[in-house]
């Protein structure tokens, strides 16, 4: 007895130490991530905020005017914060710049709008910094992917084309990740890209586009597994490949339980149940995850729907990042 409770004893002080070196690697691990997201979060806020280099574009329907007030849009240096401000605010009555081509419209009435005389200094960035993509993106129209070297103008391309071609942003946030190893945010918009074409454009026994998701979903991994809005985006990938829902459910339970703290797992369990027909089971997670979040809206709106009797009360909310945190 006494050998097998000095047996028990060692076994016991191993368990603890093992434990305490578990917990330890864990915070060292968690520390390393969050150090990581916020090298990569001022990394991008660099990017952004630098000057974009003059362009002369090949085509007749920019007007020497419009060049002239693109390109020195286009040359602010965010970086100096308030003092360019006047600067942007007095470019946006440039009124010589009055023929701009269709693909720009849209973002030159909004900048106008905007970045008035009596601007918002944050909506007003929002609205150059959406502009000076658009307008680097068009600018380059002519060029392939494969031929842009510069980082900021690839950003820029990603950024613009993130809804209205993300095959072309999954494409330029490649070559960004290929000159910017590093940089989460390229990662994290392949698989934006990936994922609206897998999603909304590719049959669900098209397996080369859901392979091409796999591959950017495991990348975008090593450099920011602890992004709720990846775990999201994996989540998805499973719900929207098949009709089958099993293998969907269980990778949300997963998640529901590796991340005890985060609405998402229960919240896509619960709509992979729902799209099974299991409406109560699903009801049971939808609670569990207003539980980890109260103030989720599309919690809110999910169990709301079921209890009405919608047919499709769960909603997706990927986005890039808020850009307000690169000023």
């Amino acid at each position: 007895m006494l050998i097998m409770g000095g047996v028990l004893v060692s076994v016991l002080v191993l368990w603890w130490g093992l434990a305490q070196t578990s917990d330890a690697q864990r915070n060292e691990n968690d520390g390393d991530a969050e150090v990581r997201t916020q090298e990569n979060r001022e990394q991008m806020a660099v990017l952004y905020r630098a000057p974009r280099d003059a362009i002369s574009p090949v085509g007749k329907d920019v007007t020497p005017e419009c060049l002239e007030f693109w390109n020195t849009l286009r040359g602010f240096d965010l970086s100096r914060g308030q003092t360019e401000f006047p600067d942007i605010k007095s470019a946006s009555k440039n009124e010589r710049c009055s023929s701009v081509p269709a693909a720009l419209k849209n973002l030159h009435e909004h900048f106008n709008k905007t970045c008035g005389s009596d601007a918002n200094s944050a909506q007003c960035l929002v609205a150059l910094y959406y502009y000076r993509a658009g307008l680097s993106d068009f600018l380059t129209r002519n060029l392939k992917v494969e031929q842009i070297n510069d980082p900021k103008i690839l950003i820029d391309k990603m950024l613009a084309n993130r809804e209205i071609n993300p095959e072309l942003s999954a494409k330029a946030a490649e070559k960004l990740s290929e000159l910017e190893p590093s940089l989460y945010e390229a990662r994290k918009a392949q698989v934006l890209g990936r994922l609206y074409q897998a999603t909304k454009e590719a049959p669900a026994g098209n397996s080369d586009i859901w392979g091409k998701l796999d591959e950017a979903i495991q990348k975008a991994k090593e450099l920011g597994n602890s992004d709720p809005e990846l775990l999201e985006a994996e989540l998805m990938s499973e719900l929207f490949r098949s009709n089958n829902t099993a293998h969907a459910q269980e990778k949300a339970k997963e998640a529901s339980e590796d991340f005890p703290n985060e609405w998402r797992g229960p919240y896509y369990a619960a709509w992979a149940l729902f799209k099974d027909g299991r409406g109560q089971e699903a009801l049971d997670y939808l609670v569990e995850a207003q539980r980890r979040d109260p103030g989720n809206v599309r919690v809110k709106e999910a169990l709301e729907g079921i209890k009405k009797g919608d047919t499709k009360p769960f909603k997706g909310g990927i986005s890039f990042s808020d850009l307000s945190q690169y000023f």
